[in-house]
């Protein structure tokens, strides 16, 4: 009997599990993915985007290039689900559903923090990256302060990478003697989820870069 198996969130893990289910299903099966961005922005990029060595439209794809044949893709929000109907609601109409997959990551939410979305920068979003690239342009020398604001946080390694990066572009620019970089985090160690020998090592990369690591 045909199924339809619905796939909330185009990221990488919505367009993994989608492209995957298609190439192990037969095409009497049906594959719906639901995701409100029509343009998907590869976020391990994003660092890269920050140093100026990649450029927007090297780093984006439009979703629908990316699935196989045979996966209907809806842009929309996902307004609700109701488990007991099997149904998906967005604002147009109702998705149901024989199995669904939920892979809508995680929404950012700066304006928790009291001031902090209009005085800060970013680089966990493309327009974020984008403009603190612009910033960093214009930044001739002073205190850089990387702040890990709470426990958990998207991608461990990205907060490190981004000071060492940080540091690589004004060692290139000529002015590392005249930047502070400091990282800030709640951990104990640089990413504790990868063991202690590794989260030395980092600290020592960090360390041997000129960033000063407060955990």
């Amino acid at each position: 009997m045909a199924k339809t198996i619905v796939i909330l969130g185009g990221g990488v893990g919505g367009q993994v599990a989608a492209n995957d289910l298609r190439g192990r299903l037969s095409g009497e099966h049906r594959i719906v993915l639901v995701e409100k961005n029509a343009r998907h922005a590869f976020a391990p990029s994003f660092l890269w985007l920050m140093t100026g060595d990649r450029q927007p439209g090297q780093i984006t794809r439009d979703v629908r290039d990316l699935l196989r044949p045979g996966i209907d893709m809806v842009e929309a929000e996902v307004r609700a689900i109701d488990v007991k109907a099997r149904e998906v609601e967005t604002p147009d109409q109702s998705l149901a559903f024989d199995y669904l997959v939920i892979a809508l990551g995680a929404e950012l939410a700066p304006e928790i923090i009291p001031g902090l979305a209009g005085s800060a920068h970013s680089f966990y979003t493309l327009d974020g990256a984008v403009r603190l690239r612009s910033a960093l342009d214009a930044f001739t020398g002073g205190t850089i302060a990387l702040v890990v604001s709470a426990l958990p946080y998207k991608c461990p390694g990205a907060p490190h990478e981004g000071a060492m990066l940080l540091a690589d572009v004004f060692r290139r620019r000529g002015l590392r003697d005249k930047v502070e970089i400091h990282l800030f985090t709640p951990e104990s160690q640089p990413m504790p989820v990868a063991g202690s020998g590794l989260g030395d090592a980092v600290r020592r990369m960090l360390e041997d870069r000129g960033v000063r690591f407060h955990p």
